[in-house]
């Protein structure tokens, strides 16, 4: 059963493979295939930070192709660690335990053995020091095998494959290339930048929204800690680095920035994406629809923001 992590109304339901089937199953009673109340994920990950970083110019900073090549290295031979993902509506409502009344995020630990599995030291103090104990990750950690078979036959599984979901996450190009290394097996990383973009089109379809790039549209810069302050964000459960707690600071970093952007002067954001995925929803709130006319892309192609990560001009890829 999971456990409490704050006395606040949001609790953290700690996930371990002892109770990893369980934690799906209730994810599906929250999800009923007849309603369709819960339709947005934000997500944040946790791992062991990065191992290969060229000398020079930044990864971030290459053509797209090379960047892309660089995660691919870290993510193929590093493990993924925490994975947290918080369900909402589009009014900022989560799922609650009956019981209690108090609103349910999910904080999944993978198993991880710091004695044999690659790590780069820094990173991983840096999660000890916020409150991870790895130990219980190499004792009862979550094997991800397993862990791609439960979401893929979950519900959460079955409406992101279909579109139904709408993923958000926060600077979250390694959120989904470990996400997406997971669901595929294990298997190592596609070889180029087109093939893995495919990939995230199989498993979340065209609603994928990453914060990081859309933040310089309202003027904002920096991580999601200095962007939550800005936005008088405040975190209400856990600590910074730990991967449910900012999933869910996450979610209230996008309502942050869509009262943010109503304030300027932009349509109810509540009107804008009820009834609705994908990408064009949020290309009119954040001024994007401009900038996709400008790169001759379809309004259709729903990977923008992680294109633009990458340094891509937008463009369809398949």
């Amino acid at each position: 059963m999971a456990s409490s992590s704050s006395s606040s109304d949001v609790q953290v339901r700690h996930v371990w493979a002892s109770n990893l089937e369980e934690e799906f199953r209730y994810i599906d009673k929250c999800l009923p295939p007849d309603r369709r109340q819960f339709t947005f994920v934000s997500m944040d990950t946790e791992f062991p930070g990065t191992i290969y970083n060229p000398d020079g110019v930044p990864p971030h900073m290459r053509a797209p192709a090379e960047f892309y090549s660089n995660i691919k290295r870290n993510v193929d031979d590093l493990k993924l660690i925490q994975l947290g993902l918080t369900i909402f509506d589009r009014y900022g409502n989560l799922p609650r335990w009956a019981e209690t009344g108090r609103e349910q995020i999910w904080e999944f630990n993978f198993k991880f053995d710091s004695a044999v599995d690659p790590y780069n030291p820094e990173s991983v103090s840096l999660l000890e020091k916020h409150g991870i104990d790895l130990s219980r990750n190499k004792k009862y950690g979550i094997d991800s095998r397993e862990f791609a078979q439960q979401f893929k036959c979950s519900e959460l599984g079955r409406r992101s494959y279909s579109g139904s979901v709408v993923w958000i996450t926060f600077h979250g190009l390694y959120d989904f290339a470990y996400l997406t290394k997971i669901l595929n097996g294990g298997e190592l990383l596609p070889g180029d930048l087109d093939e893995f973009m495919r990939h995230v089109w199989k498993y979340f379809k065209a609603n994928v929204y990453d914060l990081k790039s859309m933040i310089p549209f309202v003027g904002l810069h920096g991580g999601l800690e200095k962007v939550a302050q800005s936005l008088n964000v405040k975190r209400v459960v856990g600590k910074r680095h730990q991967a449910g707690s900012d999933s869910v600071l996450t979610m209230h970093a996008f309502f942050g920035l869509m009262k943010n952007c109503l304030e300027k002067g932009g349509r109810d954001p509540r009107l804008m994406v009820a009834g609705r995925t994908g990408l064009e929803m949020m290309q009119t709130l954040f001024g994007l629809l401009g900038l996709m006319k400008r790169n001759s892309c379809s309004g259709s192609d729903g990977l923008l923001m992680i294109q633009t990560l990458f340094g891509l001009n937008a463009r369809a890829v398949f």
